[in-house]
């Protein structure tokens, strides 16, 4: 197998930059660089000089070097820690290129292949890949945690719990066909029912870890909010606030934003993905293009888990009755099965005889939801915006995660063979009628098999490697 070898950072001028080497010549590639005729010792940081071909110095560097198979690959790697100009790196790649010879195989690494000789050579599972590919994805403290539970090994030691499950009740039936002649029919039975029992329990605890999967998975794709409201209610001023930057243009005149506006940020450490859309106001009012605009908003409503209704307090003849509009409350009744959380803006208006209790029993009662989802917020202030979004941050915590569970992530790949490969067989084996041991023991082998596809365990593997490995960098 060739030695490989790649930049593991980011192709850009950085203040440092790693180039690492992985393979049976890493040794090799340590002397040639350095002109030193010692191996390098094993986890020892060493200043070292790279020179290049011609023996010209291309950088004074720190290189550190793992024995396998204490190693992230499971093979000699080495990691040359350069300054991070581009010249640099660049020089000290092309010199490792010349060292190729026919009897010393050294190429540049293909995108995920220290990581893919890690799986071959024992290091890590497939589903801790994932996990440290996840990881690297992360853009929020949420999305961290999801991967770092994979990554860890967590997932993996549940997954290889369930197969000895299955492996165990496996023996349990096999033990019926290896002494079958001295089995009564009502012991076979017993024996069935006991295996029934176990597997049913495994079945659910499955069905429970899917469950947490599907919440975990909004903090991986980001939570859905959506600003819903009249025009010039200041849609477009709280998705600015939020997002803490000029996303959304902002003006008095009605019918400014006529398609989505979609961002995506980071609240309270959740991934959130926040669009602005058209004012909703009767049709007789809007022409075909805002008209375009509405019914695209109102789509859009439906696939949200969060819709931010956005009111405002006129500047003039105040009336609590006159706060929320027929067409609003219209949209609220067929949003009934999603949450609705409502934004009072411009309370800079309010006079001091004006109880925000009163403004949110109105709304309340008009919109049929709690009082606590009722906001009275100041984009002008910013008064009211914090405490906002602090209660978004508990809502996101309440959606992703159940009581005392910790965030699980899980790729389509590994959801699809939890589905098909695994439970399916499981629930055909719980409800067979007779009590065929030949083909009750296959079921749950089957079971057992597509546990060992997900992390890696099984024959024929080699077919999703492929897929895995295709999203990672070079250099991982």
């Amino acid at each position: 197998m060739p030695t490989i070898y790649a930049l593991s950072t980011a192709p850009a001028k950085a203040a440092i930059a790693i180039v690492r080497v992985s393979g049976t010549h890493s040794r090799e590639v340590y002397k040639l660089l350095t002109r030193r005729v010692t191996n390098p010792k094993p986890r020892v940081p060493q200043l070292s000089t790279i020179y290049n071909d011609s023996g010209e110095v291309i950088d004074h560097a720190l290189t550190l070097f793992f024995a396998g198979p204490k190693s992230y690959s499971g093979e000699d790697l080495l990691e040359l820690h350069l300054h991070g100009g581009t010249a640099i790196v660049r020089a000290t790649l092309d010199t490792i290129k010349l060292l190729d010879t026919s009897s010393r195989q050294i190429r540049y690494a293909e995108g995920g292949e220290f990581s893919r000789r890690a799986f071959q050579n024992g290091r890590l599972d497939l589903t801790q890949i994932e996990g440290i590919r996840d990881i690297i994805d992360a853009q929020t403290e949420s999305q961290r945690k999801v991967a770092i539970g994979s990554a860890s090994g967590k997932t993996k030691a549940l997954y290889e719990s369930w197969r000895t499950e299955i492996v165990k009740n496996m023996a349990l039936l096999t033990a019926l066909i290896d002494f079958s002649e001295d089995a009564d029919i009502e012991s076979a039975g017993e024996l069935f029912s006991q295996a029934r029992a176990n597997i049913l329990i495994l079945i659910d605890d499955i069905n429970k870890h899917f469950k947490q999967i599907e919440r975990s998975e909004l903090l991986m794709s980001g939570i859905k909010l959506n600003l819903m409201g009249p025009p010039n209610a200041g849609k477009s001023s709280i998705l600015n606030l939020i997002a803490n930057r000029d996303a959304a243009i902002v003006s008095n005149i009605a019918g400014t934003t006529r398609d989505i506006l979609e961002i995506s940020m980071d609240i309270g450490g959740y991934k959130v993905v926040l669009g602005d859309t058209a004012g909703l106001r009767k049709s007789k009012f809007v022409n075909e293009i805002e008209a375009e605009g509405i019914r695209r908003a109102k789509n859009r409503f439906k696939n949200s888990d969060i819709v931010l209704t956005v009111i405002s307090v006129p500047e003039r003849d105040f009336s609590v009755d006159s706060l929320v509009d027929d067409l609003i409350v219209e949209e609220a009744k067929a949003l009934s099965d999603k949450e609705i959380v409502v934004i009072v803006n411009k309370t800079d208006f309010l006079g001091k005889d004006k109880q925000p209790d009163d403004i949110k029993d109105h709304i309340a009662s008009r919109l049929n939801i709690n009082k606590s989802n009722i906001h009275l917020v100041s984009c002008l202030t910013n008064n009211g915006i914090p405490e906002l979004l602090s209660s978004l941050t508990s809502k996101f915590s309440r959606m992703t995660l159940a009581d005392d569970s910790e965030p699980i992530g899980a790729s389509q790949r590994v959801k699809d063979l939890l589905q098909k490969d695994v439970l399916e067989n499981l629930e055909r084996f719980v409800t067979m009628e007779d009590h065929d041991v030949a083909f009750a023991t296959e079921e749950l082998r089957y079971a057992a098999e597509g546990i060992g596809k997900i992390t890696g365990d099984s024959v024929g593997i080699e077919e999703v490697l492929g897929v895995v490995f295709s999203s990672f960098c070079v250099g991982k």
